[in-house]
C-alpha cells in the first residue's frame, strides 16, 4: 500500500505541475479513494463541484466525504491548493503560501503533506489566462495537525459510513457538480 500512496502522490503532483504551466490554475479539490481491503485497493477519485466564496465552498467541501462513506473507503488522500482554499473559505488574512496539500488519512489518523511552490508568471495559455511557472520548494509532513474546518468536516463525513445506495449516491452529486473517475473492474 505504501508504494500505491507514494505513486497517487506522484501523479497529484505530476498533474498539478503540468496544469500550472499550460492553464495557470490547479486541479480542483478532490479526493483519492482507497479501499485497503480489495485487491485492487485504489477505486478512483472524485473532484469537488464548482462553489462561490464562503459557506458554500466549505459545504462544497465537506460533501467531497459522501461518496467515500457510501463505499466504505478505508483511506482518502484528499488534495487542495492552500492558497485557493484559504481564499475560497474566507480565511483571515492578507494572503496564503501556495502550496499543494495532500491529506494522507486513514480512518483514524492523518498526514498533511505539504508541497509549496513559488509562482512565476509564465505566458498566455489557450484561454487567454497566464499560465504559471511552479518554482517547488522543500516539502514538509505533519502528523494529525488541525486541518481547515471543512477538510476536518470531509474526514468526519467520510468516518461515518453511511448505508446508502451507491449509485443513487453518485448520481445526485453528479447532478450537483462534482466529477467522478472511477477504477473499471
Amino acid at each position: 500500500m505504501p508504494d500505491l500512496v507514494e505513486t497517487l502522490i506522484d501523479v497529484v503532483l505530476e498533474t498539478s505541475d503540468e496544469l500550472l504551466r499550460s492553464h495557470g490554475a490547479c486541479p480542483r479539490p478532490q479526493v483519492q479513494i482507497l479501499a485497503e481491503d480489495m485487491d485492487q485497493p485504489y477505486v478512483g477519485f472524485v473532484t469537488c463541484r464548482p462553489f462561490y466564496r464562503g459557506a458554500d465552498a466549505a459545504s462544497a467541501l465537506a460533501d467531497l466525504g459522501l461518496f467515500p462513506s457510501v463505499l466504505m473507503a478505508t483511506r482518502l488522500l484528499v488534495v487542495w491548493e492552500d492558497c485557493d482554499l484559504r481564499t475560497a473559505l474566507q480565511l483571515p488574512g492578507e494572503s496564503f503560501d501556495t502550496g499543494v496539500v495532500i491529506l494522507d488519512a486513514s480512518l483514524e489518523t492523518h498526514t498533511l503533506n505539504w508541497y509549496p511552490f513559488d509562482v512565476e508568471v509564465g505566458d498566455a495559455g489557450p484561454h487567454g489566462i497566464p499560465t504559471v511557472v511552479p518554482h517547488w520548494r522543500t516539502p514538509a509532513r505533519f502528523e494529525n495537525v488541525q486541518l481547515p474546518a471543512p477538510i476536518a468536516e470531509l474526514l468526519e463525513v467520510w468516518r461515518e459510513f453511511r448505508h446508502e445506495d451507491i449509485q443513487e449516491t453518485a448520481i445526485e452529486l453528479q447532478r450537483a457538480g462534482y466529477e467522478f473517475s472511477m477504477v473499471q473492474r
